[in-house]
């Protein structure tokens, strides 16, 4: 009897998606900025940007946050996700965002 032979695939394979892009930079400090939280309605986010929005109010003064259901669910039904993903740049620039929080559950 022969044992089962299989494919082996090399785990460090070939980058998908789109190519890199630059990133904006980063703040140097928070104070006076408006900051968005972003959620995909899976795993606690509500909480933990509960407890980002107290650390951050501790140590920054003078910050606004925009809750999360002013962006919509980046995860959802699949025409619910790519409707609020694809209107996430206008309501940002709507809502004068300067840094967003994206919490994305596992």
């Amino acid at each position: 009897m022969t044992e089962p032979r299989f494919e082996v695939l090399w785990p460090l394979g070939r980058r998908g998606g789109l190519a890199p892009t630059e990133l904006a930079p980063r703040l140097t400090d928070l104070t006076g900025k408006r900051v968005a939280f972003v959620w995909d309605h899976v795993f606690k986010g509500d909480l933990m940007f509960a407890r980002f929005t107290g650390a951050a109010a501790a140590r920054y003064a003078d910050m606004d946050f925009v809750d999360h259901p002013e962006f919509g669910n980046i995860h959802g039904t699949t025409a619910e996700e790519h409707d609020a993903v694809e209107r996430l740049p206008e309501r940002l620039l709507r809502h004068q965002i300067d840094a967003a929080v994206v919490g994305v559950g596992a």
